[in-house]
């Protein structure tokens, strides 16, 4: 396997960092989940989407709200636990920032609704 290290994003990547990624040429916010030690040794890293959030939606027990001033983008997004992916880090465009403890604790209890963890 080779990787393309001119267009890979070589920067420290941990667990709970919201990144700006390129799919195709179409950007979107994401917030990495998997474990900082793997996101040090592989090509990819696993994610969760930011999508936009209007005031009033209805948010799901597999989604979690991130505030304006959480997202790094100067909006607030929901984060789709159900939308779980694998990123390839010459997707990864940039850091916006990352979310508190508190909030990555929310995010591991949706993802464990939406894996269906509750019921062991």
């Amino acid at each position: 396997m080779t990787f393309e290290l001119d267009n890979m994003y070589c920067g420290a990547i941990k667990r709970g960092d919201i990144f700006l990624v390129s799919f195709s040429g179409k950007e979107q916010a994401v917030v990495v989940l998997q474990d900082s030690i793997l996101n040090e040794r592989l090509g990819t890293v696993i994610a969760v989407p930011i999508e936009s959030y209007k005031h009033g939606q209805k948010i799901f027990k597999n989604e979690v709200l991130l505030k304006e001033k959480e997202t790094g983008f100067g909006e607030a997004g929901i984060c789709m636990l159900h939308k779980l992916q694998p990123v390839n880090r010459t997707q990864m465009v940039a850091k916006k920032g990352e979310v508190t403890k508190e909030k990555l604790q929310e995010l591991y209890a949706a993802l464990d609704v939406n894996l269906g963890r509750f019921r062991d």
